[in-house]
């Protein structure tokens, strides 16, 4: 090899390394375009204060001056850029030492199209000065203007502040630049006229990531918390064993919302001295600096500090009871153990804690393990809890509760797997008597889940408490799994069967965290299908193998795949492993992508694998890595061996990187072949809107690896059969007498089948004739199928219309659910056309066989029976059929006027959601403050569930406002369950645009009252907005959008928001026509 020059080798690197060079000369040059102080040069400033903006932007050009003052003079710049490559925009944070030379009570920097979001102010001794406000910023001069209260005396401070910016308001300051192949490069461009080179004065660190170090690992965490439930505060002491690999001059970790009181860190019994420490807001993390580098070892850190119970419902925070007491509960995943205590809040880091608890004695205090000693403090006549050492875990997995609930006991057989240990249920004393259900279920999935995994409960002890106030449906903290109530409560008195089964599915979920999350963890949340794709998984398989008339495989397609496939079919989704950095992003992250798509594409990997290699591998994976994290390809290594025995050639890996690293799925496409009775199935990528132009920008170009199953009127065929990403199609070919040929058995591949239209008359012809080989879920399939086939235009929507026509002879659940959802979206499409009434009475037809066999008296039916019971009565005044709207009135106004009196009609539990929502449509304002005092008075959760969706159901919009204006105060609808009763109210038509206009009137108190932070915030967007179907319409989205350009977790859902809404203009545009027609001519017996 010939040898080249230096210079030649600089020459070679840099244009390998473009990108990098462009960063670092934005590292260099960047300070001047986002915020600057005075280098030396300064002339005379205008002294007069002036306050308001519009006065300092009337003033002359001429009149200005654009120097800063003397008075304040920059020593040092320590910056941090974290730009967005994607969404062309970037965050900041800057520390800027600055020496005051004059006494002064005003700061005065520079800043242009920059958003500032945070500023604190500290001396020398690290104490906070108040910045009260800015009094203004000056844009004809590029000035920002801290006004104080106080005038600043002589000396050092630290100004740090938190901004954003966009990356694309030209080719100046911080800006994008697109080469030819496509990528994005960020570079900045500066001039220079100071004639001080004050570079050297910056420290400037251009970050793509908010990851701690991984040279810095915590080891133990002594916690001692103390709260104050009568103050609504909390005061802690934390002291962590790290491990430092490398010399390092500080620490880094988290703390959010947390007021610090002290640090020390000490190295075996002497104290290492810290220089200072200080709190980046933007990244939620402390910094710890020593005046001498930390060499490896073992350290402890020390922090004493103080918090705020009511600030949220997340971190550690109190909750009110129902008779005005005070609980306090934790909530902490994913990022919020760091509002508890400063801790390094990364699945990866996992350490043993050692917890103690202080509570007033008629209190109770749980957490992760087992009491192990109480004292009292006779100063505070507080008791102290202390619990045994935990096993490793992540941060998010600690919990604490105090409270004075009581419990119920039951015992865990583990079998051969190990001891038998104690699993208890807490509820408020007076809900006591609720949790037989839900102790039920838990025990028998716990046991259930020992013999499956060959995996014995690391713990010894399981507890679950029911919580009035929490914002998600339950956490799986290991050893004390928290629930909202709803989720965990069940009265035979007021429970219905869709009840019992919504709390089955969150305990299974939960408890099947207790192995797949908790024992095993993802490394980073871009892996958090592993957690929570096999919680979805696994509670279906549990409940399934516990309840099997519940038939909880087939209520899979409707509950879990069907929905995620019409979110996967859009541009705004993503890949399952998605590369996710901060808050924001981690908790967005938690979606059907992760839970419904990461179950769907387990459900085919153990279909393809069959369900005992399946079991081995997830066993062998649970013990290979036990107490440690994971990446999909560690799972994916676990399974091999057992699917290596049946497919020698393939790689599953492969396989599955076509399904987890790229967004989307596969329609796949059945043409006659090149023989008789042979079939070509070919792929391509399915999206709702058929003419999207999208970047192939995935590295499997948007093909998978397909399994495919196929059934003909012969029975199913054992053979499985791969369709490549790379093949152009695969032939099949079926035995004589085979006249007809369905794909993907009881729909366990994850992906869409679409036919010739003689293919799909015939399959229509065997759903009329009964075919006892089209099991429920192959006929839910074909009806999901077909409809979202017309919805993309890859068939006519008279055929899809044509093939509902069987459900005349439908008796089956599963097939009606899919119906139901279709008929919603058509109800919802044909609402203010003329076809709405043909679409009611071709839908009263077509259920009328079904709904003659239903009975609206009370029954003592089994769950599968009275889940079709509701789905079919409730289906049936859905689509206006007189008899049954008849029978809710007369039922809804019975129980009203009689209910509180001897008189008292008891309305079935199961038809009550019926009853009262669609009796209470037509109701009066006297009617509607009747039922909402009955709520009021209410103290069954799952009651009061039925009970507030039915205040929103009345067609008067002036009853609507009323609800809206009294569920803001929370002494009537709980926080959590606020941004619910928005949307409750915003899927009746007559809502509808009630709840837009206030949303955006009041975006500001719903931020500060949820934060940007909240996904259920963000998640409500693309709620309310659903049945916008106008320009006018997205057009008043992209206006909000502009004016609050910071969406937080709600970014994602803002896009699938702004999707939904093109896609419901193009359905209008393109198949309302043909809906009509075919509805005109078809809607008659």
């Amino acid at each position: 090899m010939k040898k080249m020059s230096r210079n030649q080798r600089l020459k070679e690197w840099a244009n390998e390394n473009k990108t990098l060079l462009c960063f670092i000369v934005a590292s260099l040059c960047l300070f001047v375009s986002i915020v600057a102080l005075a280098s030396n040069q300064w002339s005379a400033y205008i002294t007069d204060k002036i306050t308001n903006v519009s006065e300092i932007n009337d003033v002359k050009v001429e009149e200005l001056n654009y120097r800063l003052p003397r008075s304040v003079v920059p020593q040092n710049y320590d910056l941090t850029l974290i730009p967005d490559m994607e969404n062309k925009t970037f965050n900041g944070s800057l520390l800027i030492t600055i020496s005051i030379v004059e006494s002064t009570k005003t700061i005065t920097l520079h800043s242009k199209k920059l958003r500032i979001r945070k500023m604190i102010l500290r001396n020398s001794h690290n104490k906070k000065i108040q910045i009260p406000s800015i009094s203004a910023t000056i844009y004809k001069r590029e000035f920002l203007i801290i006004e104080l209260d106080n005038v600043l005396k002589l000396g050092e401070y630290e100004l740090f502040l938190t901004f954003s910016g966009k990356l694309d308001l030209g080719n100046v300051g911080f800006y994008t630049s697109t080469p030819n192949n496509g990528s994005v490069v960020r570079k900045s461009r500066l001039l220079l006229s100071s004639g001080q080179n004050i570079m050297e004065k910056m420290r400037i660190n251009v970050k793509l990531s908010e990851r701690l170090s991984p040279l810095i690992r915590p080891l133990n965490y002594k916690l001692d918390l103390r709260p104050n439930i009568s103050n609504g505060t909390f005061q802690g002491s934390v002291k962590i064993e790290v491990n430092v690999k490398q010399e390092k001059n500080h620490i880094s970790l988290h703390s959010n919302f947390l007021n610090i009181a002290d640090i020390k860190v000490f190295k075996d019994a002497s104290e290492v001295v810290v220089s200072k420490y200080l709190e980046v807001k933007q990244l939620e993390q402390l910094f710890i600096y020593f005046e001498t580098a930390l060499s490896s070892g073992n350290y402890n850190i020390h922090i004493d500090y103080t918090g705020d119970l009511t600030r949220n419902i997340v971190g550690f925070y109190a909750s009110r009871l129902f008779d005005g007491r005070t609980m306090v509960a934790s909530k902490f995943q994913p990022t919020y153990a760091r509002q508890a205590y400063p801790c390094f809040d990364e699945p990866d880091f996992k350490a043993t804690y050692d917890i103690k608890l202080w509570k007033p004695p008629s209190y109770i205090a749980l957490s992760n393990m087992n009491e192990i000693d109480r004292s009292r403090d006779d100063e505070s006549n507080m008791d102290i809890v202390t619990f045994a050492t935990s096993v490793p875990m992540s941060t998010y997995l600690a919990c604490f509760v105090i409270c004075d609930f009581d419990s119920k006991a039951i015992e865990i057989d583990s079998g051969n797997y190990g001891p038998k240990f104690t699993l208890r249920s807490f509820a408020q004393r007076h809900e006591l008597h609720k949790i037989d259900f839900a102790q039920d279920i838990g025990k028998r999935a716990t046991e259930f889940y020992i013999k499956y995994y060959e995996v014995p409960f690391p713990l010894p002890k399981l507890d679950m408490i029911a919580i009035p106030d929490y914002v998600s449906g339950a956490t799986e903290h290991w050893g004390l799994i928290t629930y909202r109530e709803t989720s965990f409560l069940i009265d035979d008195e007021h429970s219905s069967a869709a009840n019992k089964i919504s709390v089955a599915n969150t305990i299974a979920h939960e408890l099947a965290h207790m192995w797949f999350g908790n024992l095993v963890t993802m490394k980073w949340w871009d892996e958090v299908w592993l957690n929570e794709g096999f919680a979805s998984y696994m509670q279906v398989k549990a409940l399934d193998n516990i309840e099997p008339s519940w038939k909880m495989l087939d209520h899979f397609l409707v509950k879990t795949l069907h929905p995620v496939l019409v979110s996967d079919a859009k541009l705004s989704s993503h890949p399952i492993v998605q590369n996710v950095a901060t808050p924001d992003q981690i908790t967005a992250i938690f979606d059907s992508i992760s839970y419904n798509k990461g179950a769907s594409i387990l459900r085919m990997l153990e279909g393809f694998t069959g369900a005992e290699n399946f079991r081995r591998g997830v066993s062998d994976y649970l013990k290979k890595y036990e107490y440690g994290n994971t990446v999909t390809q560690d799972l994916l290594s676990c399974l091999e061996p057992y699917f290596k025995a049946d497919y020698p050639d393939l790689n599953i890996s492969h396989i599955m990187d076509t399904w987890t690293r790229q967004m989307g799925y596969p329609v796949l496409t059945v043409k006659p072949g090149d023989e008789p009775n042979s079939y070509f199935v070919l792929q391509s990528r399915f999206l709702y809107d058929s003419d999207a132009v999208y970047a192939n920008d995935s590295k499997y170009n948007y093909r998978w690896f397909v399994p495919i199953t196929y059934k003909t009127a012969s029975g199913p065929h054992e053979r499985l059969l791969w369709l490549s990403d790379t093949d152009e199609n695969i032939k099949i070919k079926l035995k004589n007498g085979e006249n007809w040929l369905k794909i993907n058995n009881n729909q366990v591949g994850y992906y869409r089948v679409n036919y010739t239209l003689p293919m799909w008359q015939t399959i229509i012809e065997q759903l009329k004739s009964k075919s006892s080989q089209l099991t429920p879920a192959d006929r839910s399939q074909l009806l999901d199928d077909i409809f979202a086939l017309a919805e993309a235009r890859l068939v006519p929507y008279s055929l899809a219309l044509s093939l509902t026509s069987y459900l005349l002879v439908e008796n089956d659940l599963i097939p009606w659910e899919t119906a139901a959802s279709i008929y919603s979206k058509l109800r919802v499409n044909l609402l203010n056309s003329l076809a709405y009434d043909n679409l009611q009475k071709y839908f009263q037809r077509l259920i009328r066989p079904i709904y003659v066999k239903q009975n609206w008296e009370a029954q003592n039916l089994p769950i599968m029976e009275s889940l079709l019971r509701t789905k079919i009565l409730g289906f049936a005044v859905q689509c206006q059929l007189p008899d049954a709207e008849e029978k809710v009135k007369n039922l809804f106004l019975n129980w009203l006027k009689k209910k509180d009196t001897s008189e008292e009609v008891k309305i079935d539990q199961d038809l009550r959601d019926i009853v009262y929502f669609h009796g209470m449509q037509s109701g009066t304002l006297s009617d509607w403050d009747r039922l909402f005092q009955i709520y009021l008075k209410e103290d069954d959760v799952q009651e009061k569930l039925k009970l507030r969706k039915a205040l929103a159901a009345p067609r008067d919009t002036t009853i609507l406002r009323k609800y809206l204006l009294l569920a803001w105060d929370e002494t009537n609808i709980r926080s959590q369950d606020y941004l619910n009763v928005l949307m409750q109210i915003s899927f009746n038509p007559s809502g509808t645009a009630l709840i837009w206009d206030d949303v955006r009137a009041r975006w500001p108190q719903l931020v500060d009252k949820f934060t940007l932070n909240s996904r259920y915030l963000g998640n409500m967007i693309p709620s309310i907005t659903s049945t916008f179907n106008s320009d006018l319409k997205y057009k008043e989205m992209e206006a909000f959008f502009a004016q609050y350009p910071d969406a937080g977790a709600g970014e994602s859902a803002r896009q699938r928001a702004l999707e939904n809404v093109r896609n419901n203009i193009r359905w209008n545009t393109y198949n309302l026509p043909g809906v009509s027609s075919w509805l005109q001519a078809n809607h008659r017996a």
